[in-house]
Formats: structure tokens, sequence, C-alpha cells
């Protein structure tokens, strides 16, 4: 492969990712903290580890940044004039919000399985928003 050709590919994904404001670079970049945010939780409930360490601090700095690329996803869709991508920005904050609030109880002390059935859906639905997000911008 030629330099050439590397400096195309990246110029064709630079215009792709800078769509509506660059939504589609956020909604990628909230799905991969999503995927370590899986990652570090399954780790702590599969492997029955302690609520300190590394598994617990990947999982709230991967669950915060999480809210932050969902509100910078708003503001980016909110900037493009976009009103499809701005009601799927604020179900995706909501359903970040959710589950936030959902594993304060649950790793707080309330270990309940509601709690932590109440985690689990709104990360399948923040998965499911940022997903639309991310398709629906690239189309667009």
């Amino acid at each position: 492969m030629s330099s050439r050709s590397v400096l195309d590919i990246y110029n064709s994904m630079a215009t792709k990712f800078s769509k509506n404001q660059y939504t589609p670079a956020l909604a990628a970049a909230e799905l991969a903290s999503l995927i370590i945010t899986y990652v570090a939780g399954m780790g702590i409930a599969i492997f029955k580890m302690p609520l300190l360490g590394a598994p617990i601090t990947a999982h709230i700095y991967a669950a915060a940044f999480d809210v932050i690329f969902a509100i910078a996803l708003y503001g980016s869709s909110t900037r493009a004039g976009n009103l499809p991508l701005r009601i799927l920005s604020v179900l995706d904050i909501f359903s970040v919000l959710g589950a936030a609030f959902m594993g304060l109880f649950f790793f707080g002390g309330f270990s309940t399985p509601t709690y932590a059935l109440g985690m689990g859906t709104g990360f399948i639905f923040t998965i499911v928003f940022t997903s639309a997000i991310l398709f629906y911008s690239l189309r667009r």
C-alpha cells in the first residue's frame, strides 16, 4: 500500500467522522467507552472481584466518560440542527443516567437484582441509542 492510499483512507475517514458536527466520532468514542464499562463491570460480576482496585476504578471512570460523551453528543447534534439526532441524543442521555443511577444504588450497598437489572437495561438502551446515532449520522 502506498503512502498516497493511506492518506486517502485517512481523508475519507476524517470526512465521514466529521459529519453533523463530529457526531459520528463522538458516538464511536462513546461506544468504545461503553465496551470498557462492560468489560470492567463483567470482571467484577463474573469473577466476584472486590469493589476496590482496577476493575471498579475502570468501571467508574468509563461510566463517567459515557455521561460526558452522551452530553457532548447532544451538543453536537444540537449544533448540527438535526431533530432526529437530537431526540436520539436525549434518549441516550436518559439511558446513561438511568444506568448510572441504578449503579450507584447497586454498588452503594443495595445489592439487589432489581438495581443490577436496571443498570443492565440502561446499558443496553445506551448501546442501542448510541449505535443508532452513529449509523444515522453517517448516513445523513
